[in-house]
């Protein structure tokens, strides 16, 4: 807590009035100078505070959204992925379908390009 201003220090007496202990009124600048010393850092912190509490919750609440969309879309593209291997796939065995019909490779050799494709 920042230091008060000494113009401020008051004390208690016994039927518990607080006095200031300069007998002196209560001006503007004072006010102003208490404000600046006390009452603006205080009300800094508290905003510092809901500011952090509220940045983080809005990082959750992000998180969770992309943890649901990425899950949303994992399937997709796992499904993607698989066509697309079982379309090259395909592929080479039409190749090696037709270097067979065409008699152009050896058997081991044709044996050695269906283990690969598959």
């Amino acid at each position: 807590m920042p230091k008060m201003p000494k113009f401020m220090k008051v004390k208690r007496e016994k039927n518990k009035k607080i006095i200031n202990n300069t007998h002196t009124p209560l001006t503007i600048t004072k006010l102003a100078e208490f404000t600046e010393a006390v009452v603006l850092p205080a009300v800094k912190e508290i905003v510092k505070e809901e500011v952090s509490l509220e940045i983080g919750r809005h990082r959750h609440e992000m998180k969770m959204y992309i943890d649901s969309k990425l899950a949303e879309t994992k399937g997709d593209i796992i499904a993607f992925i698989k066509g697309d291997k079982e379309r090259d796939k395909n592929w080479k065995i039409k190749i090696i379908e037709i270097l067979k019909r065409q008699k152009l490779v050896k058997v081991d050799e044709l044996n050695m390009l269906l283990a690969l494709a598959r």
